[in-house]
């Protein structure tokens, strides 16, 4: 949506798209194909101390070096340098905070994620097009917001929500579950276990809602029915093997919540951009 908002003269007159790709196959191929997991085992026992830490490092500098001298057009060697030895440094920071911190999803993502920006960072750096960062964040227009909003509301708060509005029957369900003897219940899970599953379940439900929303905004409303169908595939077996009627209407009375609240937000935002598919 960004995209359609710009100047199609300033997006055409950004230079060297090429050494951005170049930097970013780069790190792609240092941080997932050239580096073993026997490397990212020992980083995280011994951190700082790890030599395959900065082996690793070096790959990234040589890496990034190369792209720079080889993709890059009117840049002197000393930009090249500096650009290089920027990238190896940071990535040695980045990964040994990494290195300190429990290694889950949102820590890999905010990994990632800070690369990518010193990755950006070096790119305008080494191309001086510092202005094209401003030029792009002036032309964000409210509906750009909304769309954020839109897909911010679907994720954690949505999630709050619904639990919320199935707090009334959430005991009375688990309390059921604890004290069936059904002989095709599946066996009692620890606490812990119980806890997995449940960040399990919230990850799907996460997933689910994005997907709902993109197919409201693309006004794609059949693939939301085969989306809805297919989870309840899934959910039938589980269903059927515990026997248990107020299960079965709990997990339908949370899939029909996600499902509405995520059309409705869906709906309130193709309203906004003025693409309702429903015409007065």
């Amino acid at each position: 949506m960004l995209a359609d908002n710009l100047d199609t003269s300033m997006v055409t007159t950004i230079e060297q798209p090429e050494l951005l790709v170049g930097l970013l196959l780069a790190h792609i191929l240092a941080d997932f194909y050239f580096q073993p997991f026997a490397w990212v085992k020992q980083r995280n026992e011994r951190h700082a101390l790890a030599l395959p830490l900065y082996i690793h490092t070096l790959i990234h500098g040589v890496f990034a070096g190369a792209v720079l001298l080889l993709l890059s057009e009117n840049i002197s060697l000393t930009t090249i340098g500096v650009g290089a030895i920027i990238i190896a440094v940071s990535h040695f920071k980045i990964d040994v905070i990494k290195s300190y911190c429990v290694q889950s999803t949102t820590a890999f993502v905010i990994d990632q994620i800070a690369h990518v920006v010193v990755l950006l960072g070096v790119f305008l750096y080494a191309t001086d097009q510092w202005q094209y960062v401003l030029s792009a964040l002036r032309q964000l227009s409210a509906g750009d917001l909304v769309i954020t909003l839109a897909y911010l509301a679907v994720l954690k708060p949505s999630s709050i929500v619904i639990k919320q509005l199935l707090s009334p029957w959430s005991s009375e369900v688990l309390s059921s579950n604890t004290q069936t003897t059904h002989p095709n219940d599946p066996p009692t899970i620890s606490t812990e276990a119980q806890q997995t599953l449940s960040l399990a379940g919230q990850r799907i439900g996460y997933l689910e809602r994005v997907l709902m929303l993109t197919f409201v905004l693309l006004n794609q409303f059949s693939a939301i029915g085969f989306l809805i169908a297919a989870k309840s595939i899934f959910r039938f077996g589980d269903l059927t093997k515990h026997q248990d009627r107020k299960l079965t209407e709990y997990v339908l009375l949370g899939t029909f919540t996600s499902v509405a609240m995520t059309l409705v937000i869906g709906l309130l935002c193709a309203a906004a951009l003025g693409r309702l598919p429903i015409k007065p």
